[in-house]
């Protein structure tokens, strides 16, 4: 039993662990399938082309019937914890291969993987005591 009486959906370590490597493999054998215009003699048409799919947490909590906090608190568990961490380290490893291919966007990967460029910018302004300073200050650099 889980929390609040409620049944586990994931009663083991080894069960967490074959759901976490069959995502692994679903998503090696599903690929996304991309629609292209291909234009041949005046002739349009349209194809689907079998793209690789990304591996994900949000992936990996739908395939294993659970919602991300419940992932995620699986992985807080000593029992979990281990197996949660390698599956997030293969998911990481494998979107990060994609991503120095080209096969899918290097800069939602590293949002995903909470790798964002952050540039903050602070600006201030003191204005005296009324707004003849602030003016004055402006006529003066002029």
């Amino acid at each position: 039993m889980g929390f609040g009486g409620r049944n586990r959906l994931i009663d083991s370590p080894e069960e967490f662990e074959k759901k976490a490597l069959d995502y692994m493999q679903w998503v090696k054998d599903n690929p996304v399938m991309k629609t292209i215009t291909a234009s041949f003699q005046g002739e349009i048409s349209y194809l689907k082309v079998p793209h690789t799919r990304g591996a994900t947490q949000f992936g990996l909590a739908r395939h294993m019937g659970i919602g991300l906090r419940t992932l995620q608190d699986y992985g807080s568990r000593p029992e979990f914890s281990r197996i949660y961490d390698d599956a997030m380290t293969s998911i990481k490893a494998w979107n990060a291969d994609l991503a120095l291919t080209g096969e899918i966007n290097q800069s939602l990967v590293a949002r995903l993987d909470g790798h964002v460029d952050k540039q903050e910018i602070s600006n201030s302004v003191t204005i005296g005591k009324d707004l003849n300073d602030f003016y004055a200050d402006t006529k003066a650099e002029s």
